[in-house]
């Protein structure tokens, strides 16, 4: 029997338009104080509730993007942050049924802020670009592709993926958009015929279950015909994990579901040199922060040697990104990396790479 969709990740929220109220509840007095001040400013009505610490505001139709301005103005973002905010529509009184809606008062204010982000994701608006991972012996023969979200403005124009990532966890999007970027990854893989590896990046905190929250990824997977082994999936932002169990149960189900996992920015910090153990990932991305500069600086030579040797030690493969020194590519072929990725090999690009003609 097919089960339905993971909603968590599936629906888009609704940003409320409507008139009605905004019931608010700030943590302490004087933030308390800042929105009345602030709502005076505008004559929008405001109404307190001493029992619970609760403030009314209503806000006519259409007026939320204004009550957003002023509260963004007014409050710090540790005061956003920590407020909680429920709309409800006309006259309405919050109800038990309701208290599932209370939110951020930061995601609202994100949300209203934002509302170009969700117009992109609704309409799909986002591409893929390929970036090439080359085996480190020969570095113009392609091992993977690594598949890079960009969104597309009205006008054509790309949006860089960490505008879009920042305003998504924010406004608590993140969910969606990381499913958007997976599934997008996938289809434009097979669109452009591509048949090495490809890395798709995901972000552990977008997944609360993976057997229900990783359904349409791996529908995607199986409908664009892709082979399950040759598709990696690379935990992004290591150093914000803060369950490694819940990582290690999304990784273990990637891989009972035949494919491969990595896991990005080794040595940037010590969150990721510690999951190496538990986690066993087939493949690890050195830090371009170390990579940078590694043939003139002997500290972080050190430190790369016996990161390849550990991972080596672990029969993990190591790819070493951010090469943009030709002097950085002959330090890693004479050290044992296995895979080299950066501007100095080539940049991303909306397809496949090739070589130039007459060097093939």
């Amino acid at each position: 029997m097919s089960r339905s969709l993971c909603p968590r990740c599936e629906r888009m929220p609704d940003v409320p338009e409507a008139g009605g109220r905004l019931f608010i509840w700030p943590p302490l007095g004087h933030t308390a104080d800042k929105i009345r001040v602030a709502l005076a400013r505008d004559a929008m009505a405001c109404d307190d509730r001493q029992a619970d610490g609760c403030l009314v505001v209503t806000v006519p139709e259409n007026g939320h993007g204004r009550f957003a301005e002023r509260m963004a103005t007014a409050l710090t973002a540790a005061e956003a942050r920590d407020s909680r905010i429920l709309f409800m529509p006309g006259d309405a009184e919050p109800q038990v049924t309701a208290m599932g809606r209370v939110d951020q008062l930061e995601t609202y204010l994100t949300r209203q802020q934002s509302r170009w982000l969700l117009d992109v994701m609704r309409a799909e608006r986002v591409t893929t670009m390929f970036q090439p991972i080359f085996y480190v012996d020969e570095p113009d023969r392609v091992f993977a592709h690594e598949c890079l979200l960009r969104g597309v403005d009205e006008d054509g124009a790309l949006i860089a993926p960490t505008r879009m990532f920042d305003i998504a966890r924010r406004a608590d999007l993140i969910f969606q958009l990381d499913k958007l970027a997976r599934t997008t990854a996938v289809a434009n893989a097979a669109a452009q015929g591509i048949d090495t590896c490809v890395f798709i990046n995901f972000t552990p905190s977008s997944i609360y279950d993976p057997v229900n929250c990783l359904r349409t990824t791996l529908a995607a997977v199986d409908e664009a015909g892709l082979d399950r082994g040759q598709v990696v999936f690379e935990v992004i932002e290591t150093e914000d994990i803060h369950d490694p169990e819940h990582l290690a149960g999304v990784l273990a189900f990637y891989r009972r579901a035949g494919f491969r996992v990595a896991l990005d920015d080794l040595g940037g910090g010590y969150a990721s040199l510690g999951l190496l153990p538990s986690l066993r990932p087939d493949f690890v991305k050195l830090d371009r922060s170390l990579v940078s500069g590694v043939h003139a600086e002997p500290v972080k030579a050190v430190i790369i040697e016996r990161l390849v040797q550990m991972a080596h030690d672990l029969n993990i493969a190591v790819v070493a990104e951010g090469v943009e020194e030709a002097e950085d590519l002959g330090w890693l072929q004479a050290h044992a990396v296995d895979f080299v990725q950066g501007f100095l090999l080539a940049r991303p690009a909306r397809g496949p790479w090739r070589p130039e003609p007459g060097l093939a």
